[in-house]
């Protein structure tokens, strides 16, 4: 694909930027005790913002700048506990979202994008359990298919089921990826520059 297949990335970025920093500090906050709303607890859109958010910044913003702030805020607010092996994964998983979604600034549609961040955050749910499974003591899963099954269905017993995290997930991610494109398009409009398509993106 070359260069004239993709639109010109427009320098609205300024209101999603705002979301960004906004989704930082309220992370900040939770791992710090400040928010213990019980309703807010498994909010978690940092898959949108590492996928959508890349995609709203201009192309010179590097896709590490969302992952990295993810590692210094929980790094600010935990100390050393984000240096276990589990915890880079995680960091992982959310910078190959955001380099994905780097190699498609320009050319995503609105529904494109919808698609793009539901499965990075079905593949991030899948990856983090399996994780999970390997991890835990042999008296919580079987190491086998059923153990990982249960790992990705049902959880722990005692615990609330996995699949309960993933349905969060998705409306946190899909939530705030509307927010972000919502954001992104407003203020496109206001500078009178080109906005995301609702289908599919303009060639240039």
């Amino acid at each position: 694909m070359t260069s004239s297949d993709f639109r010109p990335v427009s320098r609205a970025f300024f209101l999603p930027l705002l979301l960004i920093i906004a989704a930082a500090a309220f992370r900040w906050a939770k791992l710090k005790g400040y928010v213990t709303f019980e309703v807010l607890e498994n909010f978690s859109p940092w898959m949108a913002l590492a996928f959508t958010g890349t995609l709203v910044f201009p192309r010179r913003v590097s896709f590490l700048l969302i992952p990295l702030l993810l590692v210094l805020i929980d790094a600010t607010a935990t100390g050393a506990a984000v240096l276990h092996w589990e915890a880079l994964v995680v960091y992982a998983c959310f910078a190959s979202s955001a380099l994905l979604a780097s190699r498609w600034r320009g050319h995503m549609s609105l529904l494109g994008t919808l698609l793009g961040v539901t499965g990075c955050a079905i593949a991030f749910y899948f990856i983090t359990n399996t994780v999970s499974w390997l991890s835990n003591p042999v008296s919580a899963y079987a190491m086998n298919f059923s153990g990982w099954l249960q790992a990705v269905t049902t959880g722990e017993p005692g615990h609330l089921p996995t699949w309960f995290f993933l349905r969060n997930s998705l409306v946190s991610d899909l939530g705030f990826s509307l927010l972000l494109l919502a954001a992104y398009n407003t203020e496109a409009s206001i500078r009178q520059q080109q906005r995301i398509p609702l289908r599919h993106a303009q060639a240039a």
